[in-house]
């Protein structure tokens, strides 16, 4: 794969960032979620798949991660990178499509929902049906994790889920929020 860097600009429409998540970034994301009881976890944005792996590594044996990817050359990279990962299923498939996509699994409602989507750069209402969606596909007491660079998304989560939590990841070029959304 070319640099993140060179592969983040050409696309960052979808990208919505020039450097890959930091280590303190996937630590907040990712601490304090139920991995032990999770079966269905969902990853939206592998990017070059440093979410992924922390994923991996925390989920129990018998859970299922779908990551969905848009960017050819990340897909092609963590399809390559992650081949020997039975638990993992990576798509190039917009995650806006989730719903039918995990439908054709015949899976169940997921636990845990991962976002890194730079949901800022997308309309707002294709926004506003996605969070829906997310909100409608979750398991009773899921949890949905959404990180961004702005609030633009803040209401409309405090709108949908029982609970927001919100966390400032300064360690991170750029600064980013982290938005734990309890179902």
């Amino acid at each position: 794969m070319r640099s993140f860097f060179t592969e983040a600009v050409k696309t960052i429409k979808t990208s919505g960032t020039i450097r890959p998540s930091s280590k303190y970034l996937i630590q907040n994301c990712l601490d304090d979620l139920n991995f032990k009881n999770a079966n269905l976890i969902l990853e939206f944005g592998t990017g070059n798949g440093c979410i992924t792996e922390q994923i991996l590594n925390k989920m129990n044996e018998n859970s299922i991660l779908i990551s969905f990817e848009t960017n050819k050359v990340f897909y092609e990279y963590c399809k390559e990178k992650f081949k020997n990962t039975p638990q993992l299923i990576i798509l190039n498939e917009s995650a806006f499509h989730f719903p039918n996509k995990i439908a054709n699994f015949s899976l169940l409602e997921p636990d845990l929902i991962i976002s890194s989507l730079p949901l800022q750069l997308f309309e707002k209402t294709e926004v506003l049906s996605f969070i829906v969606n997310i909100h409608n596909s979750l398991r009773k007491n899921g949890t949905f994790v959404q990180y961004q660079y702005s609030l633009g998304v803040y209401k409309k989560l405090q709108y949908y889920f029982k609970k927001v939590t919100l966390r400032l990841t300064l360690l991170n070029l750029p600064p980013a929020f982290v938005f734990k959304c309890l179902k």
